[in-house]
């Protein structure tokens, strides 16, 4: 850049970071015409914390994480998922809910097809951005920034406005700034949960198990549920597994959750209709504009007011089919009252029946201090006034959260004072206004996805809200929940942990999207929706500039997806395989119209055991484990047992069952049968998820249906009916399923 920020006619805009956030509000801006955009970004590729490759070891996420919502609220308006060449084994072929080395390839496309490589300056971190002024051209502000490569070298510029898209989670917060940790670093693994990829991150350098060990796990928001559930998998997997090289090493593990609040443990897909008969990707659902009061639809933010708070808490309880208690654990149900907090999500698939088994053991409190004893590592456990005591600990994760303030060093201390900087508050450090992008107080420098739980679609209105306001000149307006005073009371609110703050307080995605909308008078894509149905997507607000054929084929794919789940029932494989992991008191009578097949009743237990998919085509993956007694009509006895493989794949939306191998009972053998359910017509209808399969077995043709009553995502009985004919039999197999009374732990 030049010693001078642009003419009138031409502005200059400085751009931080090269992640969905720069990139969106880079794209923006050249796409008007009126501006020089320079983006620096201080690694050497883009994409942020989405950075990825399919191998990567690095960086906060491992990248096969999964987005926490769908591809529909994962993107932009201008670019369909299908139009992104993710190659390897994918062929063409985007889960609902992207991996996250896929979203870095989304980025990488977006990028080639609207910003010229050479508008991102890469390897450059920006040390300094200050407040100048331009004597020349009057009392005009514009900022100069310095940025530095790795080897030292400075460059600097000039520009009219600074746009900070660093990222609102900077850092991963140390656990030392809230628990005192004394001399057990030597003996016992402690890392943040965006550092953990395996089991083997959990083995201290002195010993290569940690058989009968707790993991303790620390946190109580999104990412220590995903972590709880993630470690949880890999341990389940390590017992279960073909593979038996790590069986030993963690044989005995459970995972220790430490959380200060309950915590309602929600899967991807949630049920769209009162009895379950529906079930859609999660945002479909909370974003579904046909749920919204008559009018025009508004958003809002901060503190929750009690009403508001016991509706969804009720909303949450329907979801998931239950208050949790059913889990066993107290420290996952919501206390009642004045003492009630507010809801607080973990989106983790596996984590409730986890809890369920005893592989997740939760407890309520806060962890004030990690000390070795007597050879023994041991936490100190606050909750109510008491204390308790965690022995045993072989390794520690903390999901302590991030602090934001590193993501704002290059600001002078006195613009940081205009924005009411505090940087012992991680949720809320600045105080901004118009949807968290600007204040007054500094009126060319603006922000892009800067508050907790960024959505995609938000941070595209930010930057077209920042565009018009700057080169337009328009006053937007202020919201009520964004005064001053307001922000100030949240923020102490916060530091004081009131019962009355959210999880997220910015967190209305489509109040926010509509009225930002309306503000900027976009033009509606609703394609084949009607009006104020469906869910909300970047691709359903579009500008003159936008690429009408790219919204189209993301506005069809959705409509698609919606129809298919409301009627023929897509997903419902996926949450019925989720519904059945976990442990089953089993009840089964075999009536045989022959006296070569016994007739007889068998009562044991089941288990569905999570384990990593053996084959790639599939994405989900159960051993499940039967034993009993079988007692024949004449009143013999005799030990029985069997295996099956389960399996889901969501490019085939399909369950299957697999026999295992007579000589290796881990491994899988030949298809049993793949079920296919009925349309949510017939399930409502019935009362109950119908699947059905027919299987030639050599000679015997087998007929099998299951009856799954779910509730919300909860099933807690089920049956099985097998119709057995062939040269040598003819019976009926009626097994029924019941969750334990008293969960396994």
């Amino acid at each position: 850049m030049g010693d001078a920020p642009a003419s009138p006619a031409m502005r200059s805009v400085c751009i931080i970071g090269a992640g969905p956030a720069g990139l969106v509000a880079a794209k923006t801006f050249l796409q008007t015409g009126r501006c020089r955009v320079t983006v620096y970004e201080k690694s050497h590729r883009l994409g942020g914390i989405w950075a990825l490759d399919e191998d990567s070891t690095g960086g906060f996420l491992h990248p096969r994480t999964p987005t926490n919502l769908s591809r529909f609220s994962v993107g932009f308006s201008d670019l369909a998922w299908s139009s992104v060449d993710l190659g390897g084994d994918v062929k063409g072929r985007v889960p609902m809910f992207p991996k996250a080395w896929q979203v870095g390839k989304y980025l990488e496309e977006y990028r080639r097809r609207y910003l010229p490589e050479s508008m991102i300056k890469y390897g450059m971190r920006v040390r300094k951005a200050e407040k100048c002024k331009q004597l020349a051209i009057g009392s005009k502000e514009f900022w100069r920034v310095t940025a530095v490569d790795a080897d030292g070298r400075e460059e600097r510029g000039n520009f009219d406005h600074l746009i900070v898209a660093t990222g609102f989670f900077a850092k991963p917060r140390p656990l030392q700034h809230s628990v005192d940790v004394q001399g057990v670093l030597e003996m016992a693994k402690m890392l943040h949960s965006s550092q953990y990829r395996s089991l083997q991150d959990l083995l201290p350098s002195s010993s290569p198990t940690l058989a009968g060990k707790k993991i303790l796990l620390i946190g109580g928001g999104n990412s220590a549920g995903e972590a709880a559930a993630t470690i949880a998998s890999h341990l389940s997997n390590a017992q279960w597994s073909p593979d038996m090289t790590q069986q030993k090493a963690f044989e005995g593990c459970k995972v220790i959750h430490v959380t200060p609040r309950p915590i309602y443990a929600l899967p991807p897909f949630t049920p769209a209709n009162e009895n379950s008969t529906v079930f859609m990707p999660l945002d479909f659902n909370f974003y579904d504009l046909s749920r919204r009061l008559p009018g025009p639809i508004t958003g809002n933010a901060g503190r929750v007011p009690e009403t508001v708070k016991e509706m969804l808490h009720g909303v949450l309880r329907k979801t998931i089919g239950s208050d949790q208690s059913d889990l066993g654990s107290d420290a996952l149900v919501a206390a009642e009252g004045t003492e009630r907090g507010t809801v607080q999500v973990a989106l983790a698939e596996s984590y409730a029946e986890f809890v369920r088994s005893g592989l997740i053991e939760v407890s309520a409190g806060r962890i004030t201090s990690i000390s070795e004893r007597d050879g023994r590592i041991v936490a100190t456990m606050s909750h109510g006034g008491a204390s308790n005591e965690i022995a045993d600990i072989g390794a520690v994760v903390y999901a302590t959260g991030y602090s934001p303030s590193p993501a704002l060093d290059m600001l002078h201390p006195q613009v940081k004072e205009a924005l009411h900087f505090d940087e012992k508050c991680m949720r809320l450090p600045l105080i901004l206004e118009q949807w968290q992008t600007m204040s007054k107080a500094v009126p060319n420098l603006a922000f892009i996805g800067f508050y907790e739980g960024p959505y995609w679609g938000v941070m595209e209105m930010q930057s077209r809200l920042i565009a018009q306001h700057w080169l337009n000149e328009q006053e937007v307006p202020t919201k009520s929940y964004e005064e001053v005073s307001k922000m100030l009371d949240l923020r102490t609110a916060m530091q004081e942990r009131a019962l009355d703050v959210p999880q997220y307080w910015f967190g209305d995605y489509a109040g926010y999207v509509e009225e930002l909308a309306s503000v900027l008078k976009l033009e509606r894509n609703d394609v084949d929706f009607k009006e104020r149905t469906g869910t909300v997507s970047p691709a359903r607000y579009l500008t003159a500039g936008d690429d009408r054929k790219e919204a189209n084929m993301t506005m069809r794919d959705l409509f698609d997806n919606w129809q298919a789940c409301q009627n023929t029932g897509k997903y419902t494989a996926r949450a019925a395989f989720r519904a059945l992991q976990g442990n089953w008191d089993v009840h089964r009578r075999i009536t045989s119209h022959n006296d070569i097949y016994p007739s007889g009743v068998l009562t044991g237990t089941a288990s569905f055991h999570f384990r990593a998919p053996t084959d790639p085509a599939y994405d989900l993956e159960y051993l499940y484990i039967e034993s009993g007694t079988f007692t024949l009509t004449t009143g013999a006895t005799m030990n029985a047992s069997r295996r099956y493989i389960y399996r889901y794949s969501e490019a085939q939306d399909r369950l299957s069952v697999w026999f295992v191998k007579p000589a290796s009972d881990l491994e899988v053998d030949y298809l049993f049968h793949d079920l296919t359910f009925a349309p949510p017509a017939k399930a409502e209808e019935a009362g109950h998820h119908i699947a059905k399969a027919d299987h030639l077995c050599v000679k015997d043709m087998y007929w099998t249906e299951y009856r799954l009553p779910i509730q919300g995502i909860a099933l807690r009985s089920f049956q099985v009916e097998h119709k057995v004919k062939g040269p040598d039999k003819d019976y009926i197999s009626f097994t029924e399923y019941r969750r334990p009374s008293k969960p396994t732990v």
